[in-house]
């Protein structure tokens, strides 16, 4: 009796273990983390460029061993102060995360916006593809590096409406 029993227990057991395994299988695997901020190294430094007819600059400091963090300006056509962002980067067991900040030139919040959450999803040794997990505004930024010192920088945007529109800067190494 306790034989039967026990075969009937381990037998559950085994069952239990085996629909377990397939129910894992049928569903989608964990993302594996992309990439790490020392892949963003090159970015350390001082950096100028354009957006159209606008200037822009960037400073970043060189990463520690999980993180960095860089400040943007836009300068309108009227060579004006426009925006400033402030951000981070960061190693994150889900794998790089770029936190944005955007700021009036007064340095006030810009109305209705919280930090915005980008993730590194797509790296390799001339391209970093980062993606909104949780908006379309931006929905995804592409760093194309051709050459050293310079890379150009693709934002594609989705508005409330649907309407995609993107655009390009060209930056270029200044120290």
């Amino acid at each position: 009796m306790k034989v039967k029993i026990c075969s009937r227990v381990l037998f559950a057991l085994f069952n239990l273990f085996l629909f377990a395994t397939v129910a894992v299988c049928e569903t989608d695997p964990p993302a594996v983390p992309v990439g790490h901020v020392s892949d963003l190294a090159f970015l350390a430094g001082r950096w100028q460029g354009t957006v159209d007819s606008s200037k822009i600059a960037q400073v970043c400091d060189s990463p520690d061993a999980s993180s960095m963090v860089c400040i943007f300006h836009l300068l309108n056509e009227a060579g004006k102060l426009d925006m400033i962002e402030v951000y981070t980067l960061r190693d994150t067991p889900e794998g790089v995360v770029e936190k944005v900040r955007f700021f009036s030139p007064e340095l006030g919040e810009e109305a209705g916006t919280a930090a915005t959450t980008m993730k590194l999803v797509s790296v390799s040794s001339d391209k970093l593809v980062f993606e909104n997990p949780n908006g379309t505004y931006p929905k995804r930024s592409t760093i194309y590096r051709t050459s050293a010192d310079a890379f150009t920088s693709k934002v594609e945007l989705i508005d409330a409406k649907g309407v995609a529109t993107e655009f390009e800067a060209y930056w270029h190494r200044v120290s």
